[in-house]
């Protein structure tokens, strides 16, 4: 394997969290900015999960083809990790707080 890793679900992982990144550094900065994020901030876990729904709920209905559907996979695992930081940390931005936090702990 020319993995760093010896598992294939993870280097599919790898493959579709590069994507994922792409995505946020093409299209989500630019079009809705960098943190601190008014709109995140004001997003409950329920709000974050009807978000998720609709993603999900709209994949293979769009008229603009299958690209958007592609596009929607990405955007629900950008708004799982909103959640996954608003569940672990209280705060939906918090994962670049906490790992700055994090690294000047450990230095």
């Amino acid at each position: 394997m020319n993995s760093i890793t010896e598992h294939k679900k993870t280097e599919q992982f790898t493959e579709f969290s590069k994507e994922v990144i792409k995505h946020i550094e093409n299209y989500v900065v630019p079009q809705y900015g960098d943190f601190p994020d008014k709109t995140i901030a004001k997003f409950t876990p329920e709000k974050m999960q009807g978000k998720l729904e609709a993603y999900i709920d709209r994949i293979g209905k769009s008229s603009r083809g299958p690209e958007d559907g592609i596009r929607d996979c990405l955007k629900v695992a950008h708004f799982a990790c909103y959640l996954w930081c608003l569940l672990k940390y209280g705060d939906a931005q918090d994962n670049i707080i906490h790992e700055e936090k994090t690294c000047k702990k450990t230095i």
